[in-house]
Order: structure tokens, then sequence, then C-alpha cells
């Protein structure tokens, strides 16, 4: 679950800062409803500084796991991050041309140039607000908390409550910076899982040198390129069958579904397999889509939401949170994976369908 969540809050929360009107709401007022337009509608430019912060996971009041962060941003964007969890520590710098995360522990580099995986990994503050604020605003209820001071700092306190309970983003509260409107303090729940980001030091305009936006990797470190990880290979059948090496279960074209696009994608680093993706549509429209690999690993709840039902006889785990429901069972040391994208599908209608699917080597005989 570490690596799972932890890359979720390294992408999504790290500076993650909104832009407010202080002139209309006040010095002791706060305006959550407010905010959030002038959040999504003023300039940002970037800011600099150097911060220290704290992410801790709970599961039922119990940490499951501590991250300590340090990170180095300057006005052009760059960013430098030195995580440690434990013994595992790792650093990553973007330069605005490459990003590279090195892990001493393994003596490995991954780098990514393309440039657009490089701007998914690249998000400005401003960006990652809005991606932030463009959910909440629909899906919470905002209400104005106690201000507080985080690292020193005097801080307007939202608190956003989903309307749904099922709301995969849950509850959250936010702690923000007066004077910068950057995100200081954050805590998210949803179920027994609560996730606590927290800068505990921060120094903005520091004084930067040469060296700071840098790295430095051993002559003997592996090093390797992540840029062709998310590009998939649209493949047949037979060649999906040879690729996982042995032959898997789909569903054929029956009852209006027809299969729209077979793709392979070899993933590297600590997953180290191949994976099948098969997209379905009926009459036209997307449908489903199924993912294979090969696994021998037990299948286990990770959120609170999934419950254990029967599927091809054998156990599986479904979870519905929103518009996203997911379908996972093991069978024959293979791993399905099921996303369901028409709302009207519904999971009896796919059991219904899963009962009729056949080995992919036998489906055109």
């Amino acid at each position: 679950m570490k690596n799972k969540w932890f890359g979720y809050v390294a992408a999504s929360i790290v500076s993650l800062s909104l832009y407010g009107c202080g002139s209309t709401a006040g010095e002791n007022q706060f305006m959550p409803e407010q905010v959030l337009t002038n959040a999504l509608e003023e300039p940002q430019a970037t800011l600099e500084y150097y911060g220290e912060a704290t992410i801790k996971m709970y599961e039922k009041d119990e940490v499951i796991d501590t991250i300590q962060l340090k990170e180095w941003v300057n006005e052009q964007g760059h960013r430098k991050a030195e995580t440690s969890e434990g013994e595992d520590k790792s650093i990553a710098l973007n330069d605005g041309k490459k990003l590279t995360t090195y892990t001493p522990k393994t003596n490995t580099a991954f780098t990514i140039e393309d440039a657009e995986l490089l701007s998914m990994n690249q998000m400005s503050p401003k960006e990652q607000a809005e991606s932030l604020l463009k959910v909440i605003r629909d899906t919470h209820d905002l209400t104005e908390g106690e201000d507080q001071e985080v690292a020193g700092r005097k801080t307007y306190h939202l608190i956003a409550k989903a309307k749904d309970k099922a709301n995969l983003l849950g509850d959250i509260e936010v702690w923000i910076d007066k004077e910068n409107w950057m995100v200081l303090k954050m805590i998210s729940t949803s179920g027994d899982i609560k996730t606590d980001y927290e800068y505990t030091k921060l120094e903005f305009n520091p004084k930067f040198t040469s060296e700071t936006f840098t790295i430095e990797l051993p002559s003997d470190v592996t090093i390797e390129s992540m840029d062709d990880l998310q590009q998939a290979t649209e493949v047949t059948l037979e060649e999906a069958v040879k690729s996982i090496g042995k032959s898997f279960f789909v569903l054929p074209e029956i009852e209006g579904l027809t299969i729209a696009r077979i793709e392979q994608l070899e993933l590297k680093g600590e997953l180290n397999r191949t994976e099948i993706n098969i997209e379905y549509e009926k009459d036209g429209f997307p449908y489903f889509f199924i993912t294979v690999f090969p696994s021998d690993e037990k299948i286990e709840a990770t959120f609170a939401d999934e419950e254990d039902i029967t599927i091809r006889g054998q156990q599986a785990l479904y979870m519905e949170m929103n518009d996203f429901r997911s379908l996972t069972w093991q069978e024959e040391g293979l791993n399905y994976s099921v996303v369901f994208s028409d709302t009207e599908l519904s999971l009896e209608r796919f059991q219904h369908l899963a009962e009729s699917m056949v080995e992919a080597s036998k489906i055109n005989e």
C-alpha cells in the first residue's frame, strides 16, 4: 500500500497552493466559496521555497506509514524532493527537461523525458489546485474551520465534507497560508483510511546555488527510461496469448459486444510484468475493459468500500465509488481486473456475461 498512496500524494499534493482574494474576505474572515472561485480564475506565479513536511497514513487511528519530505522549488518551477520512509529513501529532480528519480537502496534511477509524461509530473501549483478544487466544489459541502498556525504561518482553515459517503476523496480539511495561499496542511479521510500531510518548516525566497537542482548518480547505477512505460502496443488476441505465456479467458463478441481494441503494456521496475488490456464496446459505445496479467498473489481489499462477491465460481472484490466501479478476481494463475465504462452496466449483468467467457486461444474456433 505504501507505494500506491505515496505516488498519489507526491504527485497531487506537494506544493499545492490556492490563489484567493484576501481583500474581499478580509484578514479574519474566510469565505470558502469565494476563495474557490478566485482560486480557479486568478493567475498564480510559482512560489520559490524550501520546505520540510511529514506525511502520515492511518488505518483505524493507527499509524501505518510515515514519510518525511524535503523539497526545493525555484521560480522556474524546477523541483527537487528527498523522501525517507523508514530505511527507504529516494531523490527526485525535475529540471523542466527531464525527471530523474533515484533510489539508493536498490541503486536504480528512472528517467522521464517525454514532454507529455513530463508535464503530468510537473503540474504548477495553480494546476494542482484546480484538479482538487474542481472536484470538491461540486461534491463537497464547504465550511470555515478555526484558523491556526502551521509551520509558524497564519492560515485559513477550510473543511470540505463529502456529500456522498462513497466519494473516493472522502472528507478533506486544508489549511491555507493567508499571505501566499499555499496549502500548508491537508487531512483526507475516507473510510478507515486517513492521510495527514503537513509542512513543519518553510522558507520562502531562499538562496539556491547552482548545485541545488542537480542530482548525483553513482557510476554503477542502473538507469531505466520510463518514457515507454505508458505507451501501449496494439496486438491481436493471438499475440496477446503469446505475450502472457498462456491462454486467458475473454468474452466473445455476443449480445451486441465487440472488442474495440487489444493493447499490450510492458511494465518495468517493481511491477515488471506484461499486461493485456481489452476494451469492449456495445452498440458502438464503451462498455467495459478488462486487464489481464500473470499473478499468484492473493487479492486483498485495499479500500473499505470493497466487498467480497463471487464470479465464475471465484472469490472476487467489487468496488463502487461514485461513478467508478471495478471488479477483480484471480483464475488459473492470472489476475483479471474489470472497470465498468457504461453506467447502465450492472454488476449482475456482468456476472451473467462472465459465465460466457472462453479461452482466447479458442475464440475463433
